[in-house]
């Protein structure tokens, strides 16, 4: 009956179905953000490198061109600088937001999307950071920045002039411009951006549960 299949359907306003779709939402959303802030940013600080600094803008910026092919701290590398920076500034966002969904904010909403019967009022409360979620993504992604730039900079023939890459070693213990020292001072960063992860969220989700005092969870 069309009533009886009314009901059953807004008494299940969330489905498994529904949350994919919000993620892989979320996940174009955030990659476009990010991507365009990324963009944007490099964009504004290379013409306002310039305007501040004028010739000598290119004295750090261009080390930039490392990475991001065709950039240089000029009016037509910003532009190149743009899109480069947009593509890695939407990698960025929609890796970062996947992993850490996969690993903490999905079981959360299907722990609260998949019970139908019943009925949970959340009041406005601060929400909290999963530390190691968070930890992860973030850990993942910098370990893997870190291994691709070393990598290109390796097949562009261009690792054993790069004195700033040389210069990580000192931070990252077994680091260097080669396929194995890049996935050195890769799992050392992974384990760094972690840790301070972890720090992050306990120190966020302290300040979160005082914000929450009083609050009510009724089910």
């Amino acid at each position: 009956m069309p009533g009886s299949n009314q009901k059953s359907t807004s008494s299940e306003p969330f489905s498994r179905e529904a949350v994919e779709r919000a993620i892989r939402f979320n996940t174009w959303l955030l990659a476009a953000v990010s991507g365009t802030i990324s963009g944007l940013a490099l964009f504004s600080l290379t013409h306002l490198s310039l305007l501040l600094t004028g010739v000598r803008a290119g004295q750090y910026l261009d080390l930039l061109g490392i990475v991001f092919p065709g950039y240089t701290a000029s009016p037509r590398g910003a532009w190149f600088g743009l899109i480069w920076a947009f593509i890695l500034g939407s990698i960025s966002g929609a890796f970062v937001y996947q992993t850490y969904v996969r690993t903490a904010g999905v079981n959360a909403l299907r722990k609260l999307t998949l019970q139908p019967t019943t009925r949970q009022v959340i009041p406005t409360l601060t929400l909290m950071i999963s530390g190691p979620a968070l930890g992860l993504a973030l850990g993942l992604l910098t370990a893997l920045q870190l291994v691709a730039v070393s990598w290109w900079l390796i097949l562009r023939g261009t690792a054993p002039e790069s004195y700033h890459a040389a210069l990580l070693k000192y931070y990252l213990p077994g680091y260097s411009p080669s396929p194995l020292g890049a996935i050195v001072g890769g799992a050392w960063l992974f384990f760094l951006v972690y840790g301070f992860a972890r720090l992050f969220a306990g120190i966020y989700n302290r300040v979160a549960r005082w914000n929450n005092r009083g609050g009510t969870h009724e089910q």
